[in-house]
């Protein structure tokens, strides 16, 4: 499992789509894993990393407030009022992944509970979708942009999928890890461990 380095490119052009609850709880701290299988649009192969590092786009497709954890239900309402107007998005976060594994253990949820925001109702529906198709478990490093950036929103980002090409490389300025190095160290290495018990 790599340990991200303090680093993300000055520039980008990919953007993977998620919640926009997960996106608040990774802005705070509180989510460095992130539960993958691949958009409606992306049947055969399930979810690929196409990049490891991107901007997230959020999105509100999908997102019910039972897929969260009873602490984290209470930020849905609030992540929604927040939402950029109509016809915009919002790009605030970007990512770097660090690690990727596969896994069809309905009880991984509960393991790596600490590590994010999700209700163990959301596995238990991304596992019965595709059941030939295992869960990816990304752990991503987030970094915020100082200034975030609002983008018109391209026909050719709707639709269920996972990533988006950006209709131009969006330049960054400014980012800042969400947590130091030493916490997102400590935090990857209580990741593995509880990995390792698979």
């Amino acid at each position: 499992m790599m340990e991200g380095a303090a680093s993300f490119p000055t520039s980008c052009a990919v953007a993977l789509k998620e919640w926009a609850t997960v996106l608040a709880a990774m802005a705070r701290g509180e989510q460095i894993v992130l539960v993958r299988k691949g958009g409606l649009m992306e049947p055969g192969s399930g979810f690929e990393l196409v990049s490891t590092s991107f901007v997230f786009y959020p999105t509100f497709e999908h997102q019910a407030v039972a897929y969260l954890r009873d602490p984290y239900q209470a930020s849905f309402e609030q992540v929604r009022s927040t939402r950029a107007p109509e016809g915009q998005v919002r790009i605030e976060l970007g990512g770097v992944a660090v690690s990727c594994v596969q896994s069809r253990d309905p009880g991984i949820i509960e393991r790596l509970a600490p590590f994010h925001i999700y209700h163990r109702s959301f596995v238990s529906q991304r596992l019965k979708w595709q059941p030939e198709q295992p869960l990816v478990l990304m752990a991503v490093r987030a970094f915020r942009l100082m200034t975030p950036l609002l983008l018109p929103v391209s026909p050719r980002y709707a639709g269920c999928k996972s990533w988006v090409e950006l209709e131009a490389p969006l330049p960054l300025g400014e980012v800042r890890p969400v947590l130091d190095d030493a916490t997102f160290q400590q935090r990857m290495r209580e990741l593995a461990a509880r990995l390792s018990r698979a």
